[in-house]
């Protein structure tokens, strides 16, 4: 699989850039450290800045790879609000799996789609990646409204697919492929 790294990406409202360890303070202040953010994920809210640091170097440790898709997600302003990533799931069959969080402060205002969108096209436009997937809890109907309006399809009901600190949840499966991006 081909593959071009983490690169900036811009977008009308968004920078999409590596983290950086000068990034710790406004991670974990607007969402690392946020209950309502980490409802459905696999890690609880961070208790302290060196979580988030830790957290934020093991991303860094990746980007020499180019098969490590890890973006911050910042206004113009510079505030970060989130991140984004994609996760090579199979070099085989060019399939990669699309997560996301952003800070409650900033939901319901379009962010997660105009950053999913765009790291969609940015996959698509400079990797040879043939399948983008992505799940959420079916709890979690604005990450399914986020799959939704970037043009993945639900493909299915996966039971007990993952476990947070709820316990396990069924997850709704979404997926996009290269000619329906195309």
């Amino acid at each position: 699989m081909k593959h071009v790294g983490t690169k900036t990406i811009e977008t009308a409202r968004l920078v999409l850039r590596r983290l950086e360890l000068t990034d710790a303070e406004m991670m974990f202040r607007n969402w690392t450290g946020d209950d309502k953010v980490t409802r459905f994920l696999r890690w609880d809210a961070h208790k302290t800045i060196d979580d988030t640091k830790s957290m934020i170097q093991q991303w860094i440790n990746n980007y020499p790879y180019d098969s490590t898709y890890y973006w911050g997600i910042y206004l113009k302003n510079s505030e970060m609000i989130g991140s984004i990533g994609i996760t090579i799931t199979s070099e085989y069959d060019f399939k990669g799996e699309l997560g996301y969080k952003v800070g409650s402060h900033w939901w319901n205002q379009g962010y997660a789609s105009e950053a999913a969108g765009a790291v969609i096209d940015y996959m698509f436009r400079n990797t040879d990646i043939e399948r983008i997937g992505s799940f959420c809890s079916v709890e979690n109907s604005a990450s399914r409204k986020v799959m939704e309006k970037i043009g993945m399809r639900c493909e299915g009901l996966l039971r007990h697919y993952y476990k947070t600190r709820d316990g396990f949840h069924d997850c709704a499966f979404y997926g996009i492929i290269r000619k329906e991006w195309a």
